[in-house]
């Protein structure tokens, strides 16, 4: 990854492992990619029910999550 830090200098890294998998996914959400984009049309169908229920707020968590269009 090439980048420029907050004193605009270049740097370039070659990353593995986690921290390239949280790069990747990052730089996936500026690229409106989704996780669920990636999942085979199969898996789509499996998760389908437990999907819509995130997406609409219907699940328990220990942590507090905001849906803006949940009703």
């Amino acid at each position: 990854i090439e980048y420029v830090d907050e004193n605009f200098k270049p740097h370039k890294e070659t990353l593995s492992g986690l921290a390239a998998r949280v790069v990747q996914h990052e730089y996936d959400h500026i690229e409106g990619i989704l996780f669920t984009d990636k999942l085979s049309s199969l898996k789509k169908k499996l998760l389908k029910k437990k999907l819509d229920k995130i997406s609409k707020g219907k699940v328990k968590v220990d942590y507090r999550m905001k849906f803006p269009n949940a009703k």
